[in-house]
C-alpha cells in the first residue's frame, strides 16, 4: 500500500500598488500573478494619496489572498522576481516612481509587516478578503 501525502497549503495575504500606469500595470500583474498562483483572490482596487516626500501622483493599490503548497522564501523570491520582471529598479523610489510593489503582508497567521497592516488602504479593504484569510 502506498502513502499519500497531503501537501499543505499555506495562506498569504499579498498588496500590490504602482504609481505609473497604474490600471494597466495593476491588469498586467494580475495575470503574471495568476501563472504563480492558481488559487489567488483580489479585492477590488483603490486609489491612494502619495505618502512621504518622494511621491507626488496618486498610487493604485490592490489586495490578493494566495492559497499554496510553496515555502515562504519561495513565495518572497517570486515576487521580487516579479517586480524586476515588470521593470522595477533600485532607483525608482529615489525618482518617486513605483512602476509595481508587491509586497507579502501576512504568511498563514503570521503578519510580517505591521506596518503595512496600518495603512488606510489595507485597513479600507481587507475585510473583502476576510473569509479568505
Amino acid at each position: 500500500m502506498g502513502c499519500i501525502f497531503a501537501s499543505v497549503m499555506n495562506k498569504a495575504l499579498i498588496s500590490i500598488g504602482s504609481n505609473e500606469n497604474k490600471e494597466i500595470i495593476i491588469v498586467s500583474c494580475q495575470l503574471l500573478l495568476k501563472e504563480i498562483f492558481s488559487k489567488i483572490i483580489y479585492s477590488k482596487t483603490c486609489i491612494t494619496a502619495p505618502y512621504g516626500t518622494n511621491y507626488k501622483t496618486d498610487f493604485i493599490n490592490q489586495l490578493a489572498v494566495v492559497s499554496t503548497d510553496k515555502t515562504k522564501d519561495e513565495v518572497s523570491s517570486l515576487l521580487k522576481s516579479l517586480e524586476i520582471k515588470m521593470g522595477r529598479t533600485p532607483d525608482d523610489k529615489k525618482k518617486g516612481k513605483v512602476i509595481i510593489d508587491i509586497d507579502l503582508i501576512t504568511w498563514n497567521n503570521d503578519i510580517l509587516k505591521p506596518e503595512e497592516m496600518n495603512r488606510n488602504y489595507i485597513k479600507n479593504i481587507i475585510s473583502e478578503l476576510n473569509t479568505y484569510l
